[in-house]
């Protein structure tokens, strides 16, 4: 996908080819140079005559007198007229401009040895056309032609006035480096960042009674009032990622320096909550454990209190359906007239038919004494089981934490962290049972250096068209389709595919249709063929081919009405990846790009993504994921033209 190319808007003059003869006299009788035939001196009759409108397009309009045209597959035209009324053709003949706009130097049109173009017969007082072939004109150039008429024996003395048209500027163009074909294949885990969720939920947890002198809505939940001590017990969740509850998740209890252990290694020190695909990190957050002075149904004002900081990590597995979690509680504060408080700890996945719990194993007691309140860090593990469904569950890890001391009774309170909900699934037939933190975005990382045209097609849909498909910086990602038997709509990919790269006369659409200046890379593959690569992935809702009965995004009758391009080697070691300048420029206003290029580029660049992203991360029928081009990120989409350079110069 190519940043696109303007040439400025001065007149810009084409090499000349390098093979070509010396351009001839522009104005020497039409019979010195006779493409169309021999002239025959004898011929009977009038000579026919070029109309004095020669046009050029499409799209045939005028500005300033120069014929502004879409496509470097120029079509020329111009009337031509018999007295007697015999049929006629017009000679085309082509030239560069110097910047008055006059004629400089002659286009060779095809190998001829004249270089000129010669339209099929036609009635007197019609028009003669030819169609200029890929390649012979420039975008951003200007030209201009004139014609001559031959009836078959005769040509007109004078050739017709000239007429100047410009090529339009490129829209697109990208450079690119060499595709470095040993580059090892990328490890998808290692661009899949942490994704910051909200913080626990907190549950009260029956039988509870109503606070005395605390608020409900704050979150406590309280237990019953100790008649003995007068003493009422609440405990809550409260969010605090303050420095303190930091260090003591990353210390442990004041002053034993313990080194604490991690079930996920980026777990330490975190102020909030986050998740990858597989691993959660639960923090930012403190247990409380309030006794509230009663006296004549009152509160007095005292309160006993003491709290933990809390961390919560869960790992999962992709290839199997146990997993494991970790919770870690460290002492902040214990008050002297609790003498001592004592925590249950229970480890629920909420699924009870469907999901089992292991023991809970403990590092370090569950019992804190205000003697020494700082004493020890407690850890505790166990793991829960799916019991493996046909399908998929989700399941809500839940904890449950009971405080009680002497001088009080129990208070609990249950969390969930709705964002870390895990799904387990037995879908893919070619895997194992496994679980995955459904709600991450799991992000696909294009490898760049080694197949840079693939990668710029996917920045350039992705950063310019308004759909911004796959681009996590305008909060639009894809949604996957997986195969017929795994998706609700029972669609096939391939009929995406279809949608847009049709068959065209029993051919791939590339070889029919896609642009054939694209370079192939037979150094690499000797069997390289034009390939068309779409964009948004015919495996995706966001595909042009997904019907939008389907909950298809973008849909679109064919491929035609996809942002056109192709790539082409400028030179070893330079790419372009360019708009198709055999049409007119994009609007950028279309919600799929297709483009023609190498077969090995095109197929090679995905042929890791259903191992290392698909079936790795486990992806269900329309999970969200991004998409990421590396080596892009100074590209500027915002212009009318985008045109970059990759790698920085």
């Amino acid at each position: 996908m190519a940043l696109a190319l303007l040439v400025g808007s001065g007149v810009a003059a084409a090499a000349p080819d390098p093979g070509s003869t010396p351009s001839p006299d522009p104005n020497a009788a039409p019979s010195s140079r006779p493409a169309a035939g021999p002239e025959k001196e004898r011929q009977a009759g009038h000579r026919p005559e070029s109309g004095k409108n020669p046009q050029a397009g499409p799209s045939f309009k005028q500005k300033d007198g120069v014929w502004q045209v879409d496509s470097t597959e120029t079509v020329l035209r111009n009337t031509v007229t018999d007295k007697d009324n015999d049929k006629a053709n017009l000679t085309f003949e082509v030239y560069t401009t110097d910047a008055d706009g006059k004629p400089k130097t002659q286009v060779k049109l095809n190998d001829s040895e004249y270089g000129v173009l010669v339209s099929d017969y036609v009635p007197s007082g019609e028009r003669a056309q030819v169609t200029v072939p890929v390649g012979k004109l420039k975008p951003g150039v200007t030209y201009t032609f004139h014609t001559s008429a031959y009836d078959g024996g005769l040509y007109e003395t004078e050739w017709s006035p000239w007429a100047n048209f410009r090529i339009r500027d490129r829209a697109v163009d990208i450079k690119l480096p060499e595709p470095d074909k040993d580059a090892p294949t990328l490890n998808q885990d290692t661009y899949q960042e942490r994704q910051l969720i909200r913080q626990p939920s907190a549950f009260p947890v029956p039988p509870s009674e109503p606070p005395i002198g605390y608020s409900a809505s704050d979150g406590w939940s309280c237990g019953r009032l100790n008649e003995k001590t007068g003493i009422q017990p609440c405990s809550r969740l409260v969010p605090d990622d303050s420095k303190k509850t930091r260090d003591a998740l990353r210390n442990g209890a004041r002053g034993t320096k313990a080194e604490l252990p991690h079930l996920v290694d980026w777990c330490e020190g975190l102020g909030s909550s986050y998740i990858k695909r597989f691993e959660a990190c639960i923090a930012g957050f403190k247990y409380e454990y309030h006794g509230i002075v009663i006296k004549d149904g009152r509160p007095t004002g005292e309160t006993l209190y003491a709290a933990w900081a809390v961390g919560q990590e869960v790992k999962l597995s992709g290839t199997s359906p146990t997993f494991k979690q970790q919770l870690t509680l460290v002492p902040l504060e214990i008050d002297k007239d609790f003498g001592s408080v004592t925590l249950n700890v229970e480890f629920d996945c909420l699924l009870s038919d469907r999901c089992s719990s292991g023991q809970q194993s403990w590092d370090g007691a569950l019992v804190w004494t205000s003697a020494n309140p700082w004493s020890h860090t407690a850890v505790g593990t166990t793991d829960h089981t799916w019991n493996a469904a046909d399908k998929a569950d989700t399941l809500d890890l839940s904890t449950k934490i009971t405080a009680y001391a002497p001088v009080t009774n129990p208070a609990a309170s249950r969390w969930i962290t709705d964002d870390a909900q895990v799904r387990c699934d037995k879908i893919f037939s070619t895997t194992k049972p496994g679980c995955t933190f459904h709600k991450y975005i799991p992000t696909w990382t294009f490898h760049t250096k080694k197949f840079p045209v693939a990668a710029a097609h996917a920045w350039l849909i992705q950063a310019k068209l308004p759909n911004h498909p796959g681009s996590e910086t305008h909060k639009k990602p894809m949604f996957y389709l997986p195969k017929a038997t795994s998706n609700v709509h029972g669609r096939n990919p391939q009929k995406n595919r279809d949608v847009i790269c049709p068959k065209v006369s029993g051919n791939a659409w590339a070889k029919a249709k896609g642009h054939p200046e694209t370079t192939l890379l037979t150094d690499i593959s000797s069997g390289d063929v034009r390939s068309c690569d779409e964009f948004a992935y015919a495996a995706t809702y966001n595909s042009g081919g997904m019907p939008k009965s389907m909950d298809g995004l973008n849909e679109v009758a064919s491929g035609d009405a996809c942002l056109q391009t192709y790539s082409k080697r400028a030179k070893q070691g330079e790419w372009h990846l360019y708009d198709d300048d055999r049409e007119a420029a994009p609007t950028f206003k279309e919600v799929c790009g297709r483009s023609t290029m190498s077969n090995w580029m095109n197929t090679q660049s995905m042929q890791s993504f259903p191992s290392e992203f698909s079936q790795k991360y486990r992806l269900l029928d329309k999970d969200p994921y991004w998409v990421d081009t590396p080596g892009f990120e100074h590209c500027d989409a915002t212009k009318a033209t985008v045109k970059c350079t990759v790698p920085r110069p």
